[in-house]
C-alpha cells in the first residue's frame, strides 16, 4: 500500500459527531500503520442565491487546511448550486453539479490505494476513486445516513443501495445499525463488519477535586444533574423531555424531598423553541438551556452530570452516550439500534407508550446510586484501529 485517505463531510465550525469520529479513527489508524494517512474534509456550501432560498449561511473564510487534535485536515470546498436543489426537488438527480465536483475530487486521489469514507457524500468520492483509480473503497455508516435519509428520499435510497453493494467493505458503528441496513435494503447484497466508535481522550472522569470545583462553578455542587445532549429534532424525540424531566422530579422528590435536582439541555435545532415552551409550562422543573457549545467544554459539563437521558427514536451508536460514560455519568436511553451495545440492555428502555414512566423510573434508580455503568471494554479506539488496519490488509 502507498497511502490511505480518510474522507468525511462536515463543517469546520461545528466539530461534532462524525467529524470527531473520523478524526479519531484516522489518528489511531495513523499511529499503527507505516502508510501515510491523509484526512480530507468535504465542506459543502451554498452559492449566494441558493443560500438565500435555503436560509443558510455562507462561510466567512475558506481554510484549505485546519489542524484538529494534532491531525492536519485538508478541506475541499464544494459548492451546491441552485440547479442541484431543483434537480433533487424534482427527483431528477441528487445534486448533479455537486456530484460532478465529487468526481473531480476523486480524480485527485490517484496516489491513494485505500479510501476510507464516512457516510454517503464521502462514499460517492470513494466509489468514484475505485472506478477511476482502482482504489479500495471502504465506507463507514453512522446513523442518519442509514436509518433516516434513505427511507424518506427515493434518490438517496438508490444511491445508498449502490454504495452498499459497490464498496469493498461496509463498516457499521453498531450491530443494530447493520441490522437496520439489511432490513431497509433486503435485496442489496453487501459485505460488512462492525467498527465501534469510542470517545476522544479528553472525555474522561476528572478527579473528585476537579469535579467538585466544576460543580461549584456551575452552581450545582449539592444538586443532582440530569442532562440531554443532542439536536432538538423529531428523531431525538425531544418534545418528550419536559414530561420525562417532570416525572423524574416527581419520583425523585418522593424519596428525597430535600434534595435539589437540575436539568440541563445542551444543543440546538428546529424544535428547541417548542421544547422551551413546553418546559416553561412545567413550573417545578428547573431546566437550563445551554444551546450549542464548543466541543472542548463538553467533558467538563459531562463530568458535572450525574445522568444522561436520550429518548431518541433512531440512533446508530450515539457518541454522546460513550462520552458520558467515559466522563463518569450514567446513561438511560431508548433501546434503538446500537444504544444498548454501549449502555447495556438493562439500561435501554423500549420505545413504546410507556417510554416516559419507564425512562423516569430507570433514571431515579440511577440517581439513587443503585446503578453504576462503565464503558464496555470493546469500545476502544485502539481496538477499532487495529481491526480497521487488519481489514485494509485483507483487501490486498
Amino acid at each position: 500500500m502507498k497511502r490511505i485517505a480518510v474522507i468525511f463531510e462536515g463543517d469546520i465550525s461545528k466539530r461534532l459527531g462524525v467529524f470527531n469520529v473520523a478524526v479519531q479513527r484516522a489518528k489511531h489508524l495513523a499511529a499503527i500503520t507505516p502508510c501515510p494517512v491523509d484526512i480530507f474534509l468535504i465542506q459543502v456550501y451554498d452559492g449566494p442565491l441558493t443560500a438565500r432560498l435555503r436560509h443558510s449561511e455562507q462561510p466567512a473564510e475558506r481554510h484549505e487546511q485546519i489542524t484538529v487534535d494534532g491531525m492536519v485536515i485538508n478541506v475541499r470546498w464544494l459548492r451546491r448550486h441552485l440547479i442541484d436543489a431543483i434537480a433533487h426537488r424534482l427527483s431528477i438527480s441528487t445534486e448533479p453539479l455537486l456530484n460532478r465536483g465529487l468526481i473531480a475530487f476523486a480524480r485527485e486521489l490517484s496516489d491513494f490505494d485505500v479510501i476510507c469514507a464516512h457516510d454517503r457524500i464521502a462514499g460517492k468520492v470513494a466509489l468514484a476513486a475505485k472506478q477511476i483509480n482502482s482504489a479500495k473503497c471502504i465506507i463507514t455508516w453512522h446513523g442518519t445516513s442509514i436509518h433516516t435519509d434513505p427511507p424518506r428520499d427515493a434518490l438517496i435510497y438508490h444511491e445508498t443501495s449502490t454504495l452498499l453493494s459497490s464498496a469493498d467493505i461496509n463498516c457499521f458503528v453498531s450491530q443494530g445499525l447493520e441490522r437496520k441496513a439489511r432490513e431497509l435494503f433486503p435485496s442489496t447484497a453487501f459485505k460488512s463488519i462492525i467498527l465501534l466508535n469510542a470517545a476522544a481522550p479528553q472525555f474522561r472522569r476528572f478527579s473528585d477535586e476537579e469535579r467538585a470545583r466544576l460543580r461549584s462553578e456551575y452552581g450545582v455542587l449539592n444538586k443532582k444533574v440530569v442532562t440531554f445532549v443532542g439536536r432538538f429534532s423529531p428523531v431525538k424525540n425531544v418534545t418528550l423531555l419536559p414530561e420525562i424531566f417532570a416525572e423524574i422530579l416527581r419520583l425523585r422528590s418522593e424519596a428525597h424531598a430535600q434534595e435539589d435536582i437540575e436539568f440541563w439541555a445542551i444543543g440546538d435545532g428546529e424544535q428547541i423553541s417548542q421544547v422551551q415552551a413546553l418546559m416553561h409550562s412545567k413550573s417545578d422543573v428547573n431546566c437550563r438551556f445551554w444551546g450549542n457549545l464548543p466541543a472542548e467544554v463538553m467533558p467538563a459539563l459531562l463530568n458535572c452530570s450525574d445522568l444522561l437521558v436520550l429518548p431518541s427514536r433512531l440512533e446508530g451508536l450515539p457518541l454522546v452516550v460513550i462520552e458520558a460514560l467515559a466522563c463518569g455519568a450514567n446513561v438511560v436511553a431508548t433501546d434503538v439500534a446500537g444504544t444498548a451495545e454501549a449502555i447495556g440492555k438493562e439500561n435501554a428502555v423500549p420505545l413504546n407508550r410507556d417510554l416516559i414512566p419507564n425512562i423516569a423510573h430507570k433514571a431515579v434508580q440511577m440517581l439513587s446510586g443503585r446503578v453504576t455503568q462503565a464503558l464496555p471494554p470493546q469500545i476502544s479506539w485502539t481496538l477499532t484501529a487495529q481491526k480497521e488496519l487488519d481489514l485494509i490488509k485483507s483487501l490486498f
